[in-house]
């Protein structure tokens, strides 16, 4: 989605979401240690006023924004964990932690996650839309910790997505 997009739905919307993709990419945190990640997350959540459930499956957060009509929910996931990599990009808002980067695009994964919630709070979907955000991604042990606690409890169908070459944003 074009910036053009986001900011006729909600001016502002993308460079908030700028903002926060740069401080999750300078503030990167391992498999298992995303406490950082979901706290800032779920305040987010808190400001728009968007019911959670946080700590699934270790630092994993599940949200469900409401359709316009009921159903099975469509799931939506993003990974919010970074890789024990040195980064020697030389961005502004490269990593502040030693040996750890979003070497991967996880932190534009969240974002984008967190920028679907907004969106659909603006453009309800027809069904319930469950937002999933996953810890332990590179570690591969995460998804099913988060399957375990219920994550995809009312989930009929679930995408994620990829991302390439964010450093612009």
């Amino acid at each position: 989605m074009s910036n053009q997009i986001l900011g006729d739905l909600d001016p502002g919307l993308y460079s908030k979401l700028v903002e926060f993709r740069r401080d999750l990419h300078a503030h990167p945190e391992l498999s298992g240690k995303e406490e950082r990640t979901a706290n800032q997350i779920v305040a987010k959540l808190d400001e728009l006023g968007i019911e959670y459930r946080r700590n699934v499956g270790g630092h994993g957060i599940v949200a469900i924004i409401p359709g316009t009509g009921d159903g099975p929910s469509v799931g939506l996931r993003g990974d919010m964990d970074a890789l024990p990599v040195f980064e020697e990009t030389g961005l502004e808002f490269a990593s502040k932690t030693e040996g750890v980067m979003h070497a991967c695009g996880h932190d534009g994964h969240t974002t984008i996650l967190l920028g679907a919630a907004q969106l659909l709070l603006i453009e309800p979907a027809s069904r319930p839309v469950t937002l999933i955000w996953q810890p332990a991604e590179e570690q591969a042990y995460g998804a099913q910790l988060m399957i375990d606690d219920g994550a995809l409890e009312g989930v009929e169908v679930i995408f994620g997505g990829h991302v390439d070459r964010l450093a612009k944003l």
